[in-house]
């Protein structure tokens, strides 16, 4: 199990506090049953990136 906040990540990213969230493999599973409940999840999007990292951001034109 993670240590991180999830709900909180998303949030900052949502607001413009983070400008990109990346999720490693491992804590994927965690992060997806998070995300998939987060009020957020249509504005963000995530790339996939070499070794199974996913970078997560705000899709542009949603940003305040």
């Amino acid at each position: 199990m993670s240590d991180k906040n999830y709900e909180e990540l998303l949030k900052q990213l949502h607001d413009g506090e983070l400008d990109e969230l990346v999720i490693n493999p491992p804590e994927f599973m965690e992060f997806q049953k998070v995300f998939q409940a987060s009020p957020y999840r249509s504005q963000i999007e995530g790339n996939a990136k070499h070794g199974g990292e996913i970078h997560y951001h705000l899709i542009k034109g949603d940003q305040k």
